[in-house]
């Protein structure tokens, strides 16, 4: 077998916690076999490169991607070395729509049986024993309440529940004209740009809370980026440079922190393409709950450019005793 297209509709879920916009791939779904030649074992996707002999019987060399990022992976008990290079494998996907011999992948079949779920709310095809399935792995939340940390900790994303919501926002007229008008060949995500807000808040890596006194560091997993939330209560000065991460402030609020962003440049709300002004204004509520394992998070935007009235976002994440690791972008 070398290339099958399957006609029916795969439909891409364009969920808060994806990293870059699917939006030029196609509805159809596409198998290829072939030869494993490469394992790209690194963020924002995992993928690889897979040998194919076409119809003609000529070679051509095909881009696998999966939806999966390295943390996802690691969830799912899958790791690089259980890949062979030489070995025959199978992917299922869907193929780009601008980029030939580019899939974007669901499903990878061994050699040896094995089934690779590179998604995650992808169910197993082929009936093996599969691996991966970051959404719909267990969690071992750690015993938070006897380490009394708060919020001072590593939150790790719930892969399981996070879930598409912006895509009902009270978008203006102006902003949805601006996001069917936008090219997504032309991605921050597909340079390995680092991102600004919102959009650091809505992706499925960790980050932690350092106590620096009269500052508050948010350090992301995502680009290594770090966020200062300034606890002192001052205004930004007319001197402070708008930033794609803007200018903090953070107060307490019983227990919740409360943090107030302006002076954004950013200039999306979303990866696809969804404009954002430099009006913009983010009010952000994190609530640790009562046994310390979930932190609850609320995001408030504000800007007449984008939202017809403020637009309200909400996630958690979890105490899982995980650690920050370096992002290491790289593109192939």
């Amino acid at each position: 077998m070398n290339i099958l297209a399957i006609a029916t509709l795969f439909i891409f879920s364009l969920a808060a916690s994806a990293h870059h916009s699917r939006s030029h791939y196609s509805y159809e779904t596409q198998e290829i076999e072939g030869e494993l030649v490469a394992v790209h074992w690194v963020n924002p996707h995992v993928g690889f490169t897979v040998n194919v002999i076409n119809e003609n019987g000529e070679e051509e060399l095909w881009r696998i991607e999966g939806h999966s990022n390295l943390l996802s992976m690691q969830r799912g008990n899958v790791s690089s070395d259980i890949f062979t290079i030489g070995e025959r494998v199978i992917a299922r996907g869907s193929p780009s729509v601008r980029r030939a011999r580019d899939l974007l992948t669901t499903n990878l079949l061994l050699e040896n049986g094995r089934e690779i779920l590179l998604s995650g709310d992808a169910e197993p095809y082929w009936g093996n024993q599969s691996f991966g399935a970051p959404g719909s792995s267990s969690y071992e939340l750690v015993d938070a309440l006897a380490e009394d940390r708060g919020i001072y900790r590593v939150w790790s994303p719930d892969l399981r529940a996070d879930a598409p919501q912006y895509m009902n926002f009270p978008f203006t007229e102006a902003a949805i004209a601006a996001r069917d008008n936008w090219d997504p060949a032309d991605n921050f995500a597909e340079r390995c740009e680092p991102e600004g807000m919102p959009r650091i808040m809505r992706n499925p890596h960790a980050f932690e809370f350092v106590d620096n006194g009269s500052e508050i560091s948010l350090i992301s997993e995502l680009y290594d980026l770090v966020r200062i939330i300034h606890m002192t209560n001052n205004a930004p000065s007319q001197q402070v440079a708008a930033s794609p991460l803007g200018y903090s402030i953070g107060a307490w609020n019983g227990d919740s922190l409360v943090v107030t962003t302006t002076n954004v440049n950013w200039p999306y709300f979303d990866n696809i393409g969804t404009p954002q002004s430099e009006s913009v204004t983010m009010l952000e509520t994190f609530t640790v709950s009562n046994d310390q394992t979930h932190l609850n998070y609320q995001l408030r935007v504000t800007d007449p450019n984008t939202f017809s009235e403020p637009a309200v976002y909400r996630r958690s994440w979890l105490a899982l005793g995980e650690q920050i690791e370096v992002y290491d972008c790289q593109l192939y």
